[in-house]
């Protein structure tokens, strides 16, 4: 059983190992690692928290392309140094994102920039399940980046903003909410 993982990582090692086919779109998935800072709804900051998830992002040749991200921040509504909540809670936001991209294809060290519009799940709850909330609601973010290395492995950094919609009538309203927060991350590019 324990040779299973150990066979699956060298099958990924040895596919990153193959030399990448010439050709100018690209595709890459990306899992990342960060944190978010200047975390605000109204005036109270949550502080920093760790964030971790992943994103799948493709280039075609013109530069322009597309990218779902998808990311999870499992402690964000934990009380902090500013202690938000007079009570122990936790909580967690969700973000899945879909972006319009536009940055460098190929290797060596290419910046690009992403925004778009997606679900942005927020969930509080505290210890004596006295307060629960959620909501399923639509957000927005916008943010920039380098990735650098070959056409098949390479270091991303990526800072973005995300930004609640509170209202979000088609052709009619689309107000921004109070909830909104920036997020760092660094994360290892997969390219296929």
């Amino acid at each position: 059983m324990r040779k299973l993982p150990f066979l699956a990582v060298f099958a990924l090692l040895a596919l990153v190992a193959l030399p990448a086919p010439a050709r100018a779109q690209q595709t890459w998935l990306t899992p990342y690692i960060g944190s978010s800072f200047n975390s605000t709804f109204d005036e109270y900051d949550f502080g920093t928290k760790l964030h971790y998830g992943a994103a799948l992002t493709w280039l075609g040749q013109s530069g322009i392309g597309f990218e779902v991200d998808l990311g999870y921040a499992p402690t964000f509504f934990e009380p902090g140094e500013d202690e938000f909540f007079d009570f122990e809670s936790k909580g967690s936001v969700t973000t899945v994102m879909g972006n319009l991209v536009i940055g460098g294809t190929g290797g060596g060290l290419k910046p690009y920039a992403s925004g778009g519009i997606g679900l942005m799940r927020s969930s509080i709850s505290d210890v004596s399940d006295l307060l629960d909330y959620e909501d399923n609601g639509f957000g927005v973010n916008v943010g920039a980046g380098l990735r650098g290395g070959s056409g098949r492995l390479g270091i991303r950094g990526d800072l973005r903003y995300f930004r609640q919609i509170s209202d979000l009538t088609p052709l009619r309203n689309f107000e921004l909410g109070d909830f909104s927060f920036w997020r760092g991350t660094v994360g290892l590019s997969i390219g296929f």
